[in-house]
């Protein structure tokens, strides 16, 4: 896989069953995967060596009796038993990694069914935390909710943080598995993913909740800016940059204060789509590269003007030199 998958510690097990339930077809293939992993630690199970009627032959001689007469039924006994369940372990191993790559599919075919169970719960959550959050005010600790006398307050709020946290992990997951290559499902959640959902994928319009940096509006879409210019027609950006890392106003590490920004009045919390959510992220980025090219074209100090041609490549001025052999020859003079 070209990205690293960090393992999520905790989810909301509830919430993420109920939203893999909403995917069209994932219920029956996880039925049939249980009958066919049941079905096939049976079938390696029953597989006998042959060796077991030489052991009895032997230890029925070794005690004075005779060789029993059936040895010869009972070796074809076993090894038709065998070949009948080396004949099953060779259809269900491979019915089992099909059915696995099907359930992969579904993630990715069916993944905004799965999403479109996460809203209701995100807009629940923010109307339910909205009027706790207003009564608690600036209290952000325990030993501050005790002297404010909001001790409830501050349990309620902490437990709606929990379930949005719950919530956004749960989006992570399902996303992960959508965008990212996986041999098979599981809680974890490609860094591609994490950033595609952190970034894009928690409020809508997410460049217009950057805070003013130094007086400077950090709305861009890489980490940290560096300085751009246009060289050979492209735009080419440093790898050093004086600008500060891009804040989340929405990702602090501190869920409570997470929540209470989505339920801020100016600010749209969302669950979008898969394709809502790539979009997002296609739209900053266009809108990024045009920026970037606007502000590098007004920089002094870049190339000079070129002419383009008509297949989109550029073309630097001829030399003065070339330009005063063709003028002398055109005149007749000897070059």
């Amino acid at each position: 896989m070209s990205d690293k998958l960090i393992e999520v510690a905790t989810t909301d097990a509830p919430l993420l069953a109920r939203a893999r339930a909403a995917m069209h077809g994932r219920a029956a293939i996880e039925t049939a995967l249980s009958e066919v992993a049941e079905r096939l630690r049976q079938a390696r199970g029953a597989v006998r060596p042959e060796e077991d009627v030489l052991d009895i032959a032997l230890a029925s001689v070794l005690d004075g009796g005779a060789v029993p007469d059936d040895v010869g039924p009972q070796v074809l006994k076993i090894r038709h038993g065998n070949e009948a369940a080396w004949a099953e372990a060779s259809v269900l191993g491979p019915l089992e990694s099909r059915l696995r790559e099907r359930l992969l599919a579904v993630h990715r075919e069916r993944v905004d069914d799965a999403l479109a169970v996460l809203r209701p719960e995100l807009d629940t959550v923010i109307s339910q935390a909205g009027p706790v959050l207003a009564q608690l005010g600036d209290v952000d600790s325990a030993d501050a909710a005790i002297s404010a006398d909001r001790v409830q307050q501050w349990r309620e709020a902490v437990a709606m943080a929990a379930r949005y946290d719950a919530l956004r992990r749960a989006q992570r997951i399902l996303v992960s598995a959508a965008v990212t290559p996986q041999t098979h499902i599981s809680d974890r959640v490609s860094a591609e993913a994490r950033a595609l959902v952190d970034d894009f994928g928690t409020v809508r319009d997410a460049d217009r909740h950057y805070p003013e940096v130094g007086g400077t509006d950090v709305n861009r879409s890489e980490v940290r800016t560096g300085e751009v210019r246009i060289f050979s027609g492209r735009l080419v950006t440093s790898d050093h940059s004086d600008r500060p890392v891009r804040p989340r106003p929405w990702l602090t590490g501190d869920v409570l204060d997470d929540l209470r920004f989505v339920c801020r009045a100016d600010v749209r919390a969302w669950v979008p789509t898969l394709g809502q959510l790539t979009g997002a992220r296609d739209e900053h980025q266009a809108r990024i590269q045009d920026e970037a090219r606007a502000e590098a074209e007004q920089r002094p100090g870049d190339e000079p003007e070129q002419r383009i041609l008509r297949t989109g490549r550029t073309m630097p001025p001829p030399p003065a030199a070339l330009i005063d052999r063709l003028a002398r020859e055109e005149l007749g003079e000897s070059v």
